[in-house]
C-alpha cells in the first residue's frame, strides 16, 4: 500500500475523531474550566495518547444528560423531578431512575 492510501484510510478518520473529541471537550457543560483546559492540552500536546484516553474516560451521552445542574441542590433536583412526574412527563420507573441518578452524583 502506498503512503497516500494509508494516510487516507488511517489518518483521515483519526483526524476527524480527534477534531470531534477536541470540540466535545471544549463544549461539555459538565466540565469546569480547569478540567476543560487539561483535556484540551492533553489532546493538543499528545494527540494520539490524549485521544485514546479521552475516548476511554469520557462519559456516555446518557451519563452527561443525567448529571445534575451546577448550582442546584440535590433536594431541589428531586423536587423538580417529582413535579415532572406529577405532570406526567415521567413514569414512576423513570422518576426512580432520575432520583437514583441525582443521588448518585450528589
Amino acid at each position: 500500500m502506498s503512503g497516500t492510501v494509508v494516510l487516507l484510510v488511517v489518518g483521515a478518520p483519526l483526524l476527524a475523531l480527534w477534531a470531534y473529541a477536541l470540540g466535545e471537550a471544549i463544549w461539555r457543560s459538565d466540565l469546569s474550566g480547569g478540567r476543560k483546559l487539561a483535556w484540551v492540552l492533553a489532546l493538543a500536546l499528545v494527540p494520539v495518547l490524549g485521544l485514546a484516553t479521552y475516548v476511554v474516560l469520557r462519559p456516555t451521552r446518557a451519563q452527561q444528560t443525567n448529571r445534575p445542574a451546577i448550582g442546584v441542590s440535590t433536594a431541589e433536583q428531586i423536587v423538580r423531578a417529582a413535579e415532572r412526574r406529577q405532570r406526567g412527563e415521567f413514569t414512576d420507573d423513570e422518576y426512580l431512575v432520575k432520583v437514583m441518578a441525582i443521588a448518585t452524583f450528589a
